[in-house]
């Protein structure tokens, strides 16, 4: 299997937990390890990874330590590619079904994907399907899902 290369910055932020974390980061002066898991939901390993990852990287800094408490900030400021920011973050504010798609039938659910464990999963399910399928999906590498609507015929 061949890697894709691209600058680490971008991939790192790339990850839908680390972009979280990040963004989460630079909504406030300063954030509690508690506070970011909290945000994430991911266990605490996984956060220090992530989180390991990007200090690495010098985008944010475990800056104190009081107790058993860190606080972290936001070390360098990046601009990210339009394919890694938010674009909404309060998704029942607007729509973003196609037109001429009705989604408020009975026969309609839909599946919120928590962590990125899930969002992965997800993609790779409906690559799976999609090629048992014959159905052409260019999804981009860094496509990840956080909702999956599904339609059933009456």
């Amino acid at each position: 299997m061949s890697r894709v290369r691209a600058d680490p910055i971008t991939a790192a932020l790339a990850h839908p937990t680390r972009r979280s974390l990040y963004i989460s980061l630079g909504n406030a002066a300063e954030m509690s390890t508690v506070q970011l898991q909290n945000l994430v939901d991911v266990d605490r390993y996984n956060l220090y990874h992530h989180l390991k990852k990007l200090a690495s990287l010098g985008l944010i800094e475990n800056h104190r330590d009081e107790g058993r408490a860190r606080w972290w900030k936001i070390a360098q400021a990046v601009d990210m590619p339009e394919i890694l920011t938010v674009t909404n973050p309060n998704p029942s504010t607007t729509s973003t079904q196609p037109s001429g798609l009705d989604l408020s039938g009975e026969n309609t659910h839909v599946v919120s994907l928590k962590g990125s464990r899930d969002s992965v999963g997800a993609k790779l399910m409906l690559e799976k399907v999609a090629k048992e399928l014959g159905i052409e999906l260019n999804l981009p590498w860094n496509f990840v899902p956080e909702k999956i609507a599904l339609i059933g015929k009456e």
